[in-house]
Formats: structure tokens, C-alpha cells, sequence
């Protein structure tokens, strides 16, 4: 979230006391704020409004309600909100009973008073779901709005971590959809009533067997801090005016306990970070971390085998804009877009920001290509969260998902061509060198607007294609089934590590198939506040039959399965 634009309109006056720290510590409460920003220009989707010609099947559908999903969030009329108030929530997807079926979580904040909950949905492993959030054990009340999964005990079930605004939560999956609240033993306490946890991710940082755990922190933001800034009307403010909050690497002690190892590990992060996600840059078998910060430069840490992280950031050219400046960067995902066997960087910005396309030239180097890629234009005027690559038809190419919202709920009255509620959007992989803009084809699920924040993806319903689950600030859960007709064949792969980490997150899955190669990593981070199905999907285009699949173990050991089957689903496990 930014306010580049209108800064450009601040006074000198203001621009210096800003410089000085006018506004750090404990500035005065202002209501209406004594900062003036005047509005920049409006912003459209008149593009996305026409209908698809008659008889076109759109690529998804939102199924929520009909599946049994019925969530909306909301403010009931509240405003101004501030910012703390517009920033979540966030979702998941993953089998979290074990049945073979993707369950679904929501987590986040409802109604006009502090405190929030979660809805646990369970796949019924017949296309519907039933909410079985009462008696799960994550009742426990919070003003939630992240959530990240992993098996930290590896027990073989995956477990929940909370965050938000003063709250961090861990629960230890006992099985059957229900859950025990560990945070006291487990040394992730939320460090005070204030502290605002955003998006965190797991991953094992020193191949001990173990995953770790970054939580990132947004900035400083209580009852004597700034709530609303003057933009003509009162409205929230963007995070320039508020100090940063740091946050924490924790490693895995073993029997659900923690220890902050940030300092010894030489995290010197810049602060105010929304998006967390890890993944190998640099193929040596250790994983990276990448921190999507608001306002301030982009952390890039690499892993220096097991002992320490340094920030390369600047260096690797992930830092800043493809203009050289700060930007809102608030979601990310890694993903091999063009395939040569290298993880590339997304990350959504704030408005009038182009969303930034980063692609891994080796060695721990990017070079920025959203404008070549035609990434840049479409996505210049929204305000971008939550982000995930995903084949939509299964056609061998990761395409992009986003989702988008503005952070001013009262938008239109600041900028008559405004928005608070935005399109979602849909880049098509056009074989790696291009994306073209497939929002109209994705459906009115993507189209009507929303004050988008959280995406997860998985498959929902087990039919090779895989889903997108969304929030919104101020409406309904989206559960937009891939309904696309036309699509390639597929092999989704479950990893079981033994001496790894029994979730198998960091391995790295590579498919040969016709000559061709993909890659991955099991994961379940990426985008924002939001935790995403660990199976990793391949869509195999036109080709009928796999070569052999490599898998690379975070503990060093190396798996391979010749000709399995496919279409369909399979088991890796470990080698002993």
C-alpha cells in the first residue's frame, strides 16, 4: 500500500517533517488528520464489464454458497475505517483431516469492534462442505488476518499458525478437524498487545528435519498514533506515516517449542512487511526468503548453507520498482514461469505502481520484465494483494492470479473515477515470454468487483484443474471452481519426507515429460496473509505420458519414479 502519488503533491513543509520524524513515536491523534494529500486521478475497469460472447464457458465459477460456503465479511456501514481495519483477511487451503480432500479456512476480522474469528470448512469429498469451525478448538477469539500451515511436529498433521493485530496463535492439528492451542509453550506470544503480525511462511532454513517459521510486521499503529489522513475527507493513511514493526525468524526446537534466532542469523529487515515467501534462489539446496515490504526496499535474504542469511536485495535488483523506487508491494509468489529451471518473483503494489514481474537470470540475480512480459499496463491502476501462479487449463505454462482492492473505503468520494471495490485479474502464460490479460474469460467471478485481499489455490473438488479461494474486506467468500473445457493432462504429486520434514515443504519436484522439463517446491506460502494446498500440480499440456520424476529432499536425498501414471495423483515418500 502506498501513497507515492499523492506525495508528489505533499508540501515541503510536510515532506520535511516526515524527513525529521515528525510523525514517529507517538504523534497526536488526528481526527481529522492535520496531514492534507491531495487525490490523484480516478481509475476504471470499464474493460472488464462487457459481457463474453453467447455461449462462452467462463474459465471459473463462484460455487461458494452452493458448496456451502457462506462467510461474508463486512464493516455494516462503518466509515471512515482505518487502515488496521482494511488489511485482512486472509485463507487457506490444505487437507487438514486427512482424507485425501483440500479443506478450507477463513480467517479474519468481522464487524465494527476489535475481534475476529475463524470458519473452518471441511471437504466432504463430494463437491461440498460443511462448516465444522464450532468444536474444532479454533474458537479462540482474535483479531486474526493471516494464517500460515505446516507440520511443525511432524506427526503427519498439518498445523495452523494465526496471525494479526496483537495476536499470534499456533495450533497442533490433533486430528479429525480438531486443533489445541499450543501458543504459550511455543515462545510465539505476540510481543505486545500492539504488535501487528501480517504474513508468515514455513520453511526449513537449516535442514535440522524441523521447519522454521518468518513472521513478518506491519508498522506501528495504536490509539496515539495518526488514524486518518485529509484527502478532502478523512480517510486512512498510508504506512510512510507510521514507524515500522520488525519481524522474526523463529527456528524449530522440536515438541511445538520456538526460539527467535533473528539477530544471530543477521536479519537486519527493513520493516512494514505484508508478503513473506521462500523458495531456492539460487539452486544450491538451501531455501531463500524473500520479504515484500510497503514502502520501503524489498528484503531479499539468502541462505548462507544453514548459518546465517544475507540481504541481497539491492544487489539482486528485487529491492525497489522497476523505476528504481520504493513500492506498495503487498502479495508475492515465486513460480518458474518460463521454465529453465529458475524461480521467478511476482509481487503486487499499490495503484498507479505497476505490479513487478522479476526474472531469475542465476546466480541470485533478477532483472525486471513486467512491461516486456505485459504484466505492467493492465495492472498499473489497481491496488494489488493477494497473488498466485497457476496453470488454469493445465496447458504446461503458470499463469498469474491476483486479486484487488482498494484501501480507502470511501474511495469514491476522494476520486470520482474511484474504487474501493476492484476486479479481480487473469494473466495467461503465453509460453513463457508473454501474459495476455484473460480477466473478461475467467468469468464474472473474477470481474464483479471486491475488496480483494487473501487467494489460496488448490483443487477443491479433485478434477485435475485447480480452484482460487478469495476474501473480501467487505463481502462474501469467493470459491471460484475451475470450470475450464478446454484443458491439458496433469499429475498433482504428495510428498512424504523422513528425514526431511514429514510435510516435504523446500523439496524440489522436477517432471521430465516429451523432452521437456518443470519445476517446483512444495510450499504452502506465498501470496498474502494466505496458505495454499502443499501438493504440487503439473499440467502436462498434450503429452500422455511422463519420462521420470526427480525429487531433490531439503535433507539431500534424491527420489526417482519413472513412468508413473497419469492423469492423476501421487505419493512420494523419502527413501529411508
Amino acid at each position: 500500500m502506498s501513497v507515492r502519488t499523492r506525495r508528489l503533491f505533499i508540501p515541503l513543509a510536510v515532506m520535511l517533517c516526515l524527513g525529521a520524524g515528525c510523525f514517529h513515536g507517538t504523534p497526536p491523534v488526528v481526527s481529522p488528520a492535520s496531514v492534507v494529500v491531495p487525490a490523484p486521478g480516478g481509475i476504471g475497469f470499464a474493460q472488464y464489464t462487457a459481457p463474453l460472447p453467447s455461449g462462452t464457458q467462463p474459465y471459473f465459477e463462484d460455487r461458494a454458497a452452493a458448496l456451502g460456503i457462506q462467510l461474508t465479511m463486512g464493516h455494516h456501514g462503518k466509515t471512515p475505517l482505518t487502515v488496521l481495519e482494511v488489511m485482512g483477511p486472509g485463507c487457506a487451503v490444505c487437507d487438514l483431516d486427512g482424507d485425501g480432500h483440500a479443506d478450507i479456512l477463513i480467517v479474519g476480522q468481522t464487524g465494527t469492534t476489535p475481534g475476529g474469528r475463524c470458519a473452518l470448512y471441511r471437504n466432504n469429498g463430494d463437491g461440498t462442505f460443511k462448516d465444522v469451525t464450532a468444536g474444532s478448538g479454533l474458537e479462540v477469539p482474535g483479531m486474526y488476518m493471516g494464517v500460515a500451515i505446516a507440520d511443525i511436529d511432524n506427526d503427519g498433521k498439518p498445523d495452523i499458525l494465526l496471525t494479526g493485530y496483537g495476536v499470534v496463535k499456533l495450533f497442533r492439528n490433533l486430528g479429525n478437524c480438531k486443533f489445541q492451542d499450543i501458543t504459550r509453550e511455543s515462545g510465539l506470544e505476540a510481543k505486545s498487545s500492539t504488535a501487528w503480525a501480517t504474513s508468515a511462511a514455513f520453511a526449513d532454513v537449516d535442514r535440522d528435519g524441523l521447519v522454521d517459521l518468518y513472521i513478518g510486521r506491519y508498522i506501528v499503529f495504536n490509539d496515539k498514533t495518526i488514524q486518518f489522513c485529509d484527502y478532502g475527507i478523512k480517510a486512512s493513511c498510508g504506512p510512510i506515516f507510521y514507524d515500522p514493526q520488525l519481524g522474526s525468524l523463529y527456528k524449530n526446537l522440536g515438541h511445538g517449542k520456538f526460539k527467535d534466532i533473528s539477530r544471530e542469523w543477521g536479519l537486519d529487515a527493513k520493516g512494514k512487511c505484508l508478503g513473506v515467501a521462500f523458495a531456492d534462489i539460487d539452486n544450491d539446496g538451501w531455501p531463500d526468503l524473500y520479504l515484500a515490504n510497503d514502502e520501503m526496499p524489498g528484503d531479499l535474504f539468502m541462505n548462507q548453507k544453514g548459518k546465517k542469511f544475507r540481504n541481497t536485495g539491492t544487489e539482486a535488483g528485487v529491492a525497489l520498482s522497476g523505476s528504481g523506487q520504493m513500492q506498495g508491494a503487498m502479495g508475492l509468489d515465486f513460480g518458474d514461469y518460463d521454465r529453465d529451471g529458475k524461480m521467478d518473483l511476482f509481487i503486487t503494489t499499490y495503484e498507479f505502481e505497476p505490479k513487478s514481474l522479476y526474472h531469475n537470470t542465476g546466480g541470485g540475480m533478477f532483472g525486471i520484465v513486467s512491461a516486456q512480459t505485459g504484466i505492467g499496463p493492465p495492472t498499473t491502476p489497481f491496488v494489488g494483494f493477494g497473488a498466485k501462479f497457476i496453470d488454469v487449463q493445465n496447458r504446461g505454462w503458470l499463469d498469474i492470479a491476483l486479486v484487488n482492492g482498494h484501501i480507502h473505503d470511501n474511495q469514491e468520494k476522494i476520486d470520482k473515477l474511484g474504487h474501493f471495490k476492484q476486479p479481480l485479474q487473469l494473466f495467461m502464460n503465453e509460453d513463457g515470454k508473454t501474459f495476455t490479460d484473460r480477466t473478461r474469460e475467467a468469468g464474472p467471478g473474477f470481474t464483479e468487483p471486491a475488496v480483494g485481499r487473501g487467494l489460496a489455490i488448490g483443487d477443491l473438488n479433485d478434477d485435475g484443474l485447480e480452484d482460487i479461494v478469495m476474501t473480501d474486506v467487505e463481502g462474501p467468500v469467493r470459491v471460484l471452481i475451475n470450470r475450464s473445457q478446454a484443458h491439458g493432462n496433469w499429475l498433482r504429486i504428495a510428498v512424504e519426507g523422513t528425514k526431511s520434514n514429514r510435510m516435504g515443504i523446500g523439496a524440489k519436484v522436477t517432471v521430465t515429460a516429451g523432452g521437456q522439463k518443470w519445476i517446483k517446491e512444495v510450499t504452502t506460502g506465498g501470496s498474502y496473509l494466505s496458505a495454499s494446498d502443499p501438493r504440487v500440480h503439473f499440467g502436462l499440456g498434450s503429452l500422455t505420458a511422463v519420462d521420470r520424476i526427480d525429487v531433490q529432499w531439503p535433507s539431500g536425498r534424491q527420489s526417482v519414479v519413472l513412468n508413473p501414471h497419469i492423469p492423476g495423483d501421487l505419493k512420494i515418500r523419502e527413501p529411508q
